[in-house]
């Protein structure tokens, strides 16, 4: 039997048809389209992604199998919207999966609410709407003319804000911890863990390091408990590739205590909205080779190895992996950059 792999990813002008196709099978297999339907499939660029919503695709080896929207209501509220599944796949766990994804890319996007409309009629998706947490509330009158529950679900929120100098000491508490947590088994002399620590989060010097104005830090707060930093090159250029226009990812640190919330997710997001409006050629990064952890998030997140380098802290020298977002991936086009090189720099 063909191993079944599931892959969720971000809808792309391509995935319009697919979008249509899906949604448009079950609706008109059991109710009927209405004219909001017939717009939003046909221009969900218009009616989700232009108005800050976003949409999911889901793929099965490759193949387009299903797909979920989130429509924006307002700053903190979203509405959880045409999710299908092509009838092919069913039975594979997908339909839990793109749920699952859109629950987290509502908290990604900062939504404290969910709320979605359906009909009792859908017994198989009213229990997975219950299993995962939304309840039934009142059902306002015109929404959809086929819908006769509607249900919401309030979401743990997590907040990003773009750091200024009144940060410095959250980012070097942040950056101390998580760092000290993370590579305290890596090093041979707990002296050179310590030097470093108090040289690269140095308070006066994060300080000067905010306010230059290539640098961009997000803080994340998850609960209002100060939860993990992102720092920020808008130009950095990396000699292994080509390009002129390149953004580094220069650090992403979560405390241990917030890893799975989805803060890291969240940091991302802001730094690849930044990159959509400066519009570098690709947002490239570094990860020492022995966190896969981070390795892996990256890689789900679209990021591709294309080479190594070494940094030595102390009297240790460590192996880092290189890794590239190229432009694309977030809706640049107009350069790109190739790799030139995998040898070590």
């Amino acid at each position: 039997m063909k191993k079944i792999e599931i892959k969720i990813i971000d809808y792309r002008p391509e995935h319009q048809s697919h979008f249509e196709r899906l949604n448009r099978h079950w609706i008109e297999k059991y109710f009927w389209l209405e004219p909001i339907d017939k717009f939003v499939l046909m221009e969900p660029e218009k009616a989700i992604l232009q108005r800050g919503g976003n949409i999911l695709m889901a793929t099965i080896n490759n193949e387009i199998a299903g797909t979920v929207a989130l429509k924006k209501v307002d700053e903190t509220t979203y509405e959880f919207t045409k999710m299908a599944v092509d009838e092919k796949f069913q039975g594979n766990g997908l339909g839990y999966a793109l749920t699952k994804a859109a629950i987290e890319k509502a908290k990604i996007m900062g939504a404290e609410k969910l709320l979605l409309y359906s009909h009792t009629s859908l017994k198989a998706a009213i229990h997975l709407y219950r299993k995962v947490g939304f309840r039934e509330t009142h059902l306002e009158p015109g929404v959809y003319s086929r819908s006769d529950i509607k249900m919401e679900m309030d979401l743990d929120q997590i907040k990003i804000i773009k750091a200024d100098e009144m940060y410095a000491n959250a980012i070097s508490t942040i950056g101390k911890k998580s760092f000290h947590d993370a590579f305290l088994p890596t090093f041979n002399r707990y002296e050179d863990l310590v030097e470093y620590l108090d040289y690269t989060y140095n308070v006066e010097k994060i300080t000067d390091s905010i306010k230059k104005s290539n640098n961009v830090f997000f803080v994340a707060l998850y609960k209002n408990k100060l939860a993990g930093f992102a720092k920020v090159k808008k130009q950095s250029l990396n000699m292994q590739l080509t390009g002129s226009r390149q953004m580094e990812l220069q650090k992403i640190y979560v405390l241990k205590e917030f890893h799975g919330t989805g803060v890291a997710a969240a940091l991302l997001h802001s730094v690849i909205g930044l990159a959509k409006n400066i519009r570098p050629a690709c947002i490239w990064l570094d990860v020492y080779i022995g966190n896969k952890r981070g390795i892996r998030f990256y890689e789900k997140n679209g990021f591709e190895k294309f080479g190594k380098h070494s940094f030595k802290i102390g009297t240790q020298i460590f192996s880092y992996d290189l890794m590239i977002l190229p432009g694309a991936v977030f809706g640049v086009n107009q350069e790109s950059s190739q790799i030139v090189s995998y040898g070590n720099d």
